[in-house]
């Protein structure tokens, strides 16, 4: 079944992910999609969201994902696909390295500042879509480092290879939908248009605001739950 959007895509997420609710909880969008649907999370979790940034690392040239790369220090490795691309382990980490530098400069687009303190919270790492986990993985890898109290993805579709990947890392994985087919994220949704980096500051921006406030804002601005 597909999506209509990115927030009805969290809608459907933030049913499922209603038991957390709870003073304790941190939402952490992971931009950019990641953003839209976790605003619709946080929103029904009455909680503030803050952003991440991961990356994949792609093989040039051929869209092969070979890994991913987050902010904190997180990496990962596809071992599977580094096999099956026969490239140097070498010549990957130092891919990871150039995308490390476009990880930092999204950050000081989106964020600007350090990342919340997360110690003994649970923290609900949101994504758009998996079909690799790579970026989840390096994200929920730094998160790791943090010491949160409980670590959990949530996505509305994944792979079942993305899931498995995943569920390696996470404490516990949430997700709506699974696709075995699932080529691009993109294809899970009717509306996939790309979300400018001032879209996604604005979302930051309400994410702050009382609930009650938020809410009246996006609906305001966002009826009948498409983008902005």
């Amino acid at each position: 079944m597909r999506f209509r959007d990115r927030a009805a895509a969290g809608r459907r997420l933030a049913s499922m992910l209603l038991p957390y609710r709870g003073s304790d909880v941190r939402v952490l969008g992971l931009a950019r999609g990641g953003l839209r649907v976790g605003f619709e999370v946080a929103r029904a979790l009455e909680v503030p969201m803050d952003v991440w940034v991961s990356h994949r690392v792609l093989i040039p040239g051929r869209m092969t994902v070979v890994g991913g790369v987050s902010e904190g220090g997180g990496r990962y490795v596809d071992e599977r696909a580094l096999r099956l691309a026969a490239l140097p382990r070498v010549e990957v980490l130092s891919m990871a390295r150039s995308e490390l530098d476009e990880v930092e400069r999204q950050v000081q687009r989106l964020r600007g500042q350090a990342p919340p303190d997360l110690r003994g919270t649970t923290v609900l790492l949101i994504d758009e879509g998996v079909v690799t986990g790579a970026t989840g993985a390096a994200a929920l890898r730094a998160l790791r480092t943090m010491h949160p109290g409980k670590l959990v993805l949530g996505t509305p579709v994944s792979t079942p290879r993305g899931l498995e990947v995943l569920r390696a890392e996470a404490d516990s994985v949430v997700c709506v939908e699974t696709w075995e087919a699932l080529r691009t994220v993109s294809e899970a949704y009717d509306d996939y248009r790309p979300l400018p980096d001032v879209e996604l500051r604005n979302l930051l921006e309400r994410s702050r605001l009382p609930p009650w406030r938020a809410r009246a804002v996006v609906e305001a601005t966002d009826p009948g739950g498409s983008w902005m």
